[in-house]
């Protein structure tokens, strides 16, 4: 959670240090390259094909077709008027319009004029995608701050390295002289042992330094695909503003888009105005002389459906309902825990403040006692 509050803050304030091969700018721009970036962006591109979708159910169908039908008794090839028909009848050498054996080809349209629930759902599907590019930009930010807090951790023990390094150095020295003295007899033995025991500690502290060191190093690779011998130097350029969470920017627009999903599955209650036609050629051999007859048919219309009764959509009412409260209260979760986390980490950094000043208080005493101590052993 802390990397969601801090992360745009974290990111601007970085310099790049040109004089490493690999800077601050060259790890956090990998990030963008990496896979779990193409993922996030195939879900953006996947969100706008299921708009485009939508878009597509208002769009015209139009199939072409081809078939024989067999039927048990002779069939018309087409509508024939009565009038028409009793002229054929009278007529048996004109070929009629009947057989059991037809071939057909043609082809039919719909084409969906007004469908309510399509254009709610159509707005909802857009809140979706915003806040799938929402999600990818948190998810990249919260990538790139691991990155920074990973560096930031091994500057930390890196210098803390030195700093053991320097101590092992000052009491080697110091053993050096001791050995004399213990030879001299001006200092018992135990003082060598006493010695070895905090070189030896401070080795197994090194070598836990280099094992941490290394988890961290595994970790960026792991998201930058790129190792690091050493770390890249940070800088913080001005302070971060504190302003909205925008970890809640997706969740508030998944809420919006539920509560269009909520309308949607009322409106599926709402007539629908559908076009619809086709147009047939069937050929024939006419059942009363056997001659060769072909007709062609078209129709074209337009129709109002009410659903009276569909158990299905009551169902997708309520799971609509319960997305939009599951989503709601996520949110209002997430929310309650940032603004503890935000008050958390707001009293870390004083905390840490102090610590630093502390540390930096510390660091003069302890070179004072130092420079007393070889002062010591020297006399």
């Amino acid at each position: 959670m802390k990397s969601k509050i801090y992360t745009m803050g974290l990111v601007m304030l970085l310099s790049i240090d040109v004089a490493n091969a690999t800077t601050i700018k060259t790890l956090l721009n990998a990030l963008e390259h990496r896979p779990e970036n193409r993922l996030d962006l195939i879900a953006i591109d996947k969100s706008h094909l299921a708009e485009e979708g939508l878009d597509d159910k208002l769009m015209p169908k139009i199939d072409l077709f081809a078939g024989y039908d067999v039927y048990s008794a002779p069939n018309g090839l087409l509508p024939v008027a009565p009038n028409t028909l009793v002229g054929m009848v009278k007529d048996q050498t004109q070929a009629q319009p009947f057989s059991k054996n037809i071939r057909r080809e043609g082809m039919r349209f719909t084409w969906p004029l007004f469908i309510k629930s399509i254009y709610t759902l159509k707005e909802k599907s857009k809140l979706l995608h915003l806040a799938s590019k929402e999600k990818q930009k948190l998810a990249l930010y919260q990538r790139q701050a691991v990155v920074v807090g990973s560096v930031a951790q091994l500057q930390y023990l890196e210098s803390l390295k030195q700093s053991l390094k320097t101590k092992k150095h000052s009491i080697l020295e110091t053993l050096k002289t001791t050995k004399l003295k213990v030879r001299e007899g001006r200092v018992p033995q135990s003082a060598l042992y006493l010695l070895n025991s905090h070189i030896n500690d401070l080795d197994i502290a090194i070598n836990n330094i280099e094992q941490n060191s290394n988890i961290i190093t595994s970790k960026i690779e792991t998201l930058t695909n790129i190792h690091l011998k050493k770390s890249v130097r940070l800088r913080v350029k001005r302070g971060v503003k504190k302003g909205e969470f925008f970890a809640l920017k997706a969740l508030q627009s998944k809420i919006e888009a539920s509560k269009k999903g909520v309308k949607a599955s009322k409106e599926a209650y709402y007539p629908t105005i559908v076009s619809k036609g086709n147009y047939s050629y069937s050929q024939a051999d006419a059942y009363n002389n056997g001659k060769g007859v072909n007709e062609d048919f078209g129709t074209v219309g337009i129709y109002v459906n009410m659903s009276l009764f569909d158990s299905s959509k009551s169902t997708a009412s309520q799971e609509a309902k319960l997305a939009y409260f599951k989503d709601k209260t996520t949110y209002l979760k997430t929310k309650h825990s940032l603004k503890i986390e935000a008050k958390q980490l707001s009293k870390e950094i004083k905390i840490l403040n102090r610590s630093i000043i502390l540390a930096q208080k510390s660091i003069k005493e302890q070179k004072r006692l130092l420079q007393i101590a070889k002062v010591s052993l020297i006399n």
